[in-house]
């Protein structure tokens, strides 16, 4: 899969790119939306749209809801998962609730099992050793 994951914290954007890595992901890491924005352009515009998305919702300058709005059209195959603390929880399922598809929320700290499982789309599915 190619992957574009949006995150701040760089501990964990690195945490989060080295785990997909291993599993033989071409991963895109980025720690802001307009770098997140030119990266997506970019896989687009080579004809390597991401296959998955994860995005922080909180981050400096914007909110990773917004760019999955914004987004989620042009790349229809794209499988997106937002990260976002509880305290958003409430709002992203406001927020979301009314769309015909919506991309996996899950609280963190994100267990790397848990965003795994969102990404290959089969809950309790087992990882690969």
């Amino acid at each position: 899969m190619n992957i574009l994951v949006v995150e701040d914290d760089a501990d964990l954007r690195v945490e989060i790119v080295e785990y997909l890595e291993r599993r033989h992901h071409v991963v895109t890491g980025c720690a802001t939306l307009a770098a997140a924005g030119q990266a997506l352009n970019d896989m687009i515009a080579n004809g390597r749209p991401p296959d998955a998305a994860v995005c922080d919702v909180g981050l400096p300058d914007g909110d990773g809801v917004r760019f999955y709005l914004a987004n989620a059209s042009r790349v229809p195959a794209c499988r997106w998962t937002l990260m976002s603390g509880g305290h958003d929880l409430d709002r992203l399922g406001r927020e979301l609730r009314n769309l015909t598809v919506r991309p996996v929320v899950l609280e963190k700290p994100v267990p790397m099992r848990s965003l795994w499982e969102a990404l290959e789309g089969m809950p309790g599915s087992h990882e690969p050793h």
